[in-house]
């Protein structure tokens, strides 16, 4: 308990920064951020979402001395920036229809960079500091503690809902949790993280997705990169095999 006690501000601070950016922003408590968003072609700003936990991971690795670079790209640099391209070409060739006539596939390449950057910042708080806080706990209990985190962040009970639509959106986040922090556990990369991460986001929990490519269109952004990223994964665990064995 001691232990825990020393982690409690840490946490607390973290939460508090993380949640300033949903609450300033998903609720549009501000007017400038409120005409932007609702201007069409301007549903790129949403970014501003994931300032929190973006800001509340610097500030905790700053406190507590933590390496930022390598927290971001883990034991394997060029492997982890590796994880990033194929997402963002699957965007470019399926493309982006839109109103604002630009090309389809500049579009798809934009919004491939706007949507990893996005899940980077996210990713930064929920697993490479705040999954790191919980280390110490068997890997349900720390996963379900930062799935809870992660859905009060959410704010989705703020909105008008109903107890099964807040318990199924609590169960995915927390099975989120279990998937990408996984991920996260064998890379310590938040890049490589943050490419699982975009899964949710084109499957329903961005509507811009769901407004501008089809479900077929969807599969095959994603299907492709999830099987590179699981072959990369299997690389990148055999090569922190092979660094163990030659540090013995």
């Amino acid at each position: 308990m001691k232990i825990f006690s020393k982690r409690i501000p840490r946490i607390t601070l973290y939460m508090l920064i993380a949640l300033s950016s949903m609450i300033l922003f998903r609720l549009q408590l501000l007017p400038w951020y409120k005409n932007l968003i609702n201007y069409p072609g301007n549903d790129y700003i949403s970014w501003l979402e994931g300032l929190g936990p973006f800001i509340g991971a610097l500030v905790l690795w700053l406190i507590t001395g933590k390496n930022i670079k390598k927290m971001l790209l883990g034991q394997n640099p060029y492997l982890s920036l590796t994880f990033l391209i194929f997402p963002i070409l699957a965007f470019t060739i399926i493309g982006i229809k839109n109103s604002l006539q630009i090309n389809s596939h500049v579009y798809g390449l934009f919004w491939g960079i706007w949507i990893l950057s996005y899940a980077i910042m996210e990713e930064c708080g929920w697993r490479g500091y705040l999954q790191q806080e919980f280390s110490h706990k068997s890997e349900f209990v720390k996963y379900l503690i930062v799935g809870t985190f992660w859905y009060i962040w959410h704010l989705t009970f703020l909105s008008p809902t109903n107890i099964v639509n807040e318990l199924v959106t609590w169960l995915i986040l927390v099975a989120a949790s279990f998937g990408i922090g996984s991920v996260y556990k064998l890379t310590q990369s938040v890049f490589a993280a943050a490419c699982f991460h975009i899964i949710g986001n084109l499957f329903g929990l961005n509507e811009f997705f769901l407004k501008t490519l089809s479900l077929n269109q969807r599969i095959f952004i994603i299907a492709p990169c999830v099987a590179i990223w699981i072959v990369l994964i299997i690389i990148y665990r055999n090569k922190l095999k092979v660094h163990e064995v030659s540090k013995v």
